[in-house]
């Protein structure tokens, strides 16, 4: 494990248990999308000529980086959510254009809503290729979200905050309130699937960008929080099963012995008692 704190700025990485692998990827132009779950789809900013993640030469050094970022798109039998936006795509042309159809392809005609993890460039970096079309509503965390809207006035928008479900149709997805990377980070369970969209709010593997001290102490109570909603039985979630997906997936190669599964309910336990460690000053830092 590695635990990484300064003043000013807290990494947490922590010791994943494993829970159930994907299916087959596919690229769609500059984007490698895989079916996680019926009716659920992971969009990845890579593909084959420009590869996720850190690349080395025999010496050391940095040679490639993409840091690469996750969208989620799911399909109910009414209406359509979209779960983050990604990175604003410059290596590749039409990116916007690879985006609109994919999610086209798979929404159906479907109403579509628009929504995030949290305000960050490398999860809202495509929203140009979205906004321009007034048919697309937007559910925006209101927490970190209040700005943005005074910049897009022509939007469809509505805010959302802890607890908001989108009834999709045959699919529920339920908001849960993780505030530390940003004030109104937010995870999002779909009900009954044992799924959770994560964004950055507990990292993908790396681990976890934490400011300054405000926000670490927001941190602290978040997580339990986090770990009870799971394990509230009225939730539903079968915590041995629980599948978590990320807004950074490939940092998931730091723990090589997930072997192709994803992080489990133990990651956030984890992490729980690091921050136990940090709060008591007994966390080896660097």
């Amino acid at each position: 494990m590695r635990k990484h704190i300064t003043l000013f700025l807290t990494v947490v990485a922590v010791l994943l248990l494993t829970a159930c692998g994907g299916e087959k990827s596919v690229e769609v132009g500059s984007y490698t999308v895989t079916v996680i779950d019926p009716n659920v789809y992971h969009i990845q900013d890579y593909n084959a000529s420009y590869p996720a993640g850190e690349y080395f030469d025999e010496e050391g050094n940095l040679t490639h980086f993409n840091n690469c970022s996750d969208m989620y798109p799911i399909v109910g039998k009414n209406e359509a959510l979209l779960i983050d936006l990604s990175n604003d795509i410059k290596w590749a042309d039409n990116a916007a254009e690879s985006l609109r159809q994919l999610v086209s392809e798979r929404i159906e005609g479907k109403p579509l809503t628009i929504t995030f993890t949290h305000n960050h460039g490398d999860h809202t970096g495509m929203l140009h290729a979205f906004i321009d079309n007034k048919e697309i509503s937007y559910a925006l965390p209101e927490k970190d979200f209040t700005r943005l809207v005074d910049r897009l006035p022509d939007i469809n928008y509505s805010f959302i905050n802890e607890g908001h479900v989108f009834d999709l149709g045959g699919i529920e997805v339920e908001t849960i309130e993780v505030p530390g990377h940003t004030d109104g980070s937010v995870v999002f369970n779909i009900n009954g699937r044992d799924i959770l969209l994560t964004g950055d709010a507990i990292g993908s593997g790396h681990g976890v960008w934490i400011f300054n001290t405000e926000a670490f102490n927001k941190y602290a109570s978040a997580v339990p929080h986090l770990i009870s909603w799971i394990e509230d039985p009225e939730n539903g979630v079968n915590a041995e099963q629980l599948r978590i997906y990320g807004g950074h997936y490939w940092q998931r190669d730091w723990f090589p012995e997930l072997e192709g599964k994803e992080m489990g309910m133990s990651y956030i336990h984890e992490m729980q008692a690091l921050i136990d460690e940090i709060k008591a000053g007994t966390a080896a830092t660097e």
